[in-house]
């Protein structure tokens, strides 16, 4: 190459043309990664990540969109003791953990609970707060006292398949309407009908395709199937309830209870806010 083309490569590169195309590429090229990231990375690791909505407006987009009267819960699982907040108070007694999820959505009450505060060690253990119950983990516990499996095996089956987070990985858990939360939850969840899910699921759909798979067994609806599965595994889960939460916080025959990760949120509240009204204008029509 000659020395002429050599220099007019050069006068070429630092151009004003050349220098703001080049940065608007890169510009793009890290935009695109940061999307992908956030869209598979899990819930727990982007809780600091940046968001362009608040947690008052996807509240708000939700409630409205899917018509729920009650207040969306968020959820955040503390790892360790410094990461909660100061000013957050514990509760002054026990409670099982579909009792607060309850009391957030129906009361608009906040609850900050380490182990010792968890009237249920089922929910809790789901939760990593401690280590899983003997009459849980033996089968006893569905086989003698609830009756839901044919041998103590088959109940151990159900135990062990239970995604479940790592004993002692969770030191406390803050349960709280998502719009009154004082930082960005790990889980969003909202007790509502079968459209009302329906409508999540085709929100998913809409960005990524496939078909949705939802992890359930009949028991420990909130604290397992809402919770450290979407947790777990980063994806919408859609729990058909429990005994447990029906006998123990009112939880509605007819109700579904749906567990979203943090992550996704702004994107199925994105897609709501833009498509809900057409679907449901072509599903009444």
């Amino acid at each position: 190459m000659s020395s002429l083309s050599i220099q007019r490569r050069q006068k070429q590169h630092n151009s004003p043309i050349f220098i703001f195309i080049f940065l608007k590429q890169i510009t793009a090229h890290y935009s695109i990664m940061h999307r992908s990231a956030r869209q598979k990375c899990p819930p727990h690791l982007l809780i600091c990540g940046v968001f362009e909505m608040n947690l008052e407006e996807m509240s708000d987009i939700l409630k409205s969109s899917l018509g729920i009267r009650e207040n969306i819960v968020g959820v955040r699982l503390f790892r360790t003791e410094d990461q909660i907040p100061k000013d957050l108070e514990t509760v002054e007694r026990p409670f099982h953990y579909c009792s607060m999820v309850q009391g957030a959505r129906l009361d608009g009450k906040s609850f900050l609970a380490r182990a010792d505060y968890h009237a249920c060690k089922g929910g809790a253990s789901g939760l990593g707060l401690v280590q899983c119950p003997e009459n849980i983990a033996s089968g006893a516990l569905y086989f003698d006292k609830l009756q839901k499996c044919e041998t103590p095996d088959v109940g151990i089956n159900i135990a062990t398949n239970m995604p479940r987070l790592l004993p002692g990985s969770t030191v406390a858990s803050y349960v709280a309407p998502l719009d009154k939360m004082v930082m960005n939850p790990d889980v969003v969840i909202f007790v509502g009908k079968p459209l009302q899910a329906r409508r999540i699921v085709q929100a998913v759909m809409f960005k990524e395709g496939g078909r949705a798979s939802f992890n359930t067994a009949g028991i420990q609806s909130f604290c397992v199937d809402a919770t450290s599965s979407p947790f777990l595994k980063g994806e919408v889960n859609i729990s058909l309830g429990c005994d447990g939460s029906a006998r123990n916080s009112g939880l509605e025959d007819e109700d579904v209870v749906v567990g979203i990760p943090f992550a996704m949120m702004e994107g199925i509240c994105t897609v709501l806010k833009t498509h809900y009204q057409g679907w449901d204008k072509f599903m009444r029509g």
